[in-house]
């Protein structure tokens, strides 16, 4: 009976948090404005306002619906990793060291962050998805934009990883900083604002390693009612796996070191 009534207390905290985390993210204007609106306003100003080049498709696929994959990947990266500068500070804050007093254990805590950056992606996806259907009229059946939804934020899941690791790496000064450039690097150079068929060799060849490369293109097979590419999914689930891995160790010396 008191085993089944600490789990029973530490599912009740775990839901608890992560209401509070994703009601808390919810609440922060630089969350709002970088993940949710800005995704939207690039869609338009580069589909609706600057007209495409050429006969305005990019590998068969006509622009609006490729930029749409585009911004709504963008998405799901920013609002995917906007755990890092929450979680450095807290660690100088003394939140997780009040949290470790609770019933939620460290495990569930890092769960949390995981499952709450995954729901942070929706908001973003699914306005970019609402953009191209009210101003470029765009025709995907509403069980195929569904799918890229949530393919898109399940595929965020390395991102929200990253996120955590740059939170238990740098200080609660510098984690905003290396998130946004790692976020803006990702995008840039995964070919979220330019083809990668654009790109010189070199800056080609770096594309295809990275993970924000690899979630535009599952997102672009859901789109053409294609299954991914077995290389996309893998090089997806290898750097979740890497980054869960360092995040895991970044969270067990930070615990060492508070304890310590």
């Amino acid at each position: 009976m008191l085993a089944l009534a600490m789990r029973a207390a530490s599912g009740n905290s775990f839901a608890a948090f992560l209401a509070l985390e994703v009601r808390r993210a919810l609440r922060n204007r630089r969350y709002v404005i970088f993940t949710i609106a800005f995704p939207v306003i690039l869609y338009v100003l580069y589909t609706a306002v600057i007209p495409a080049s050429g006969d305005g498709t990019i590998r068969g696929v006509a622009w609006n619906l490729f930029f749409l994959v585009s911004m709504a990947t963008y998405g799901a990266i920013g609002a995917s990793m906007s755990q890092a500068t929450p979680i450095a500070v807290e660690r100088v804050g003394g939140w997780i060291t009040q949290l470790r007093t609770t019933p939620l254990a460290s495990s569930a805590y890092v769960l949390a962050k995981l499952v709450s950056a995954v729901l942070l992606t929706i908001p973003a996806l699914v306005l970019v998805a609402l953009a191209g259907i009210a101003v470029n009229h765009v025709a995907l059946p509403p069980a195929r934009l569904l799918e890229l939804v949530l393919t898109l934020a399940i595929g965020a899941l390395p991102f929200a990883a990253l996120g955590i690791v740059i939170g238990y790496t740098l200080d609660a000064d510098s984690a905003q900083g290396g998130m946004v450039l790692t976020f803006f690097g990702m995008a840039i150079l995964g070919g979220l604002f330019a083809p990668v068929d654009a790109f010189p060799e070199p800056l080609a060849t770096i594309a295809t390693v990275l993970p924000s490369y690899h979630l535009a293109a599952v997102g672009r097979s859901v789109v053409a009612g294609a299954l991914p590419a077995v290389g996309d999914a893998l090089v997806l689930a290898a750097w979740t796996v890497g980054g869960g891995v360092v995040a895991a160790w970044r969270f067990a010396v930070a615990g060492a070191r508070a304890r310590g």
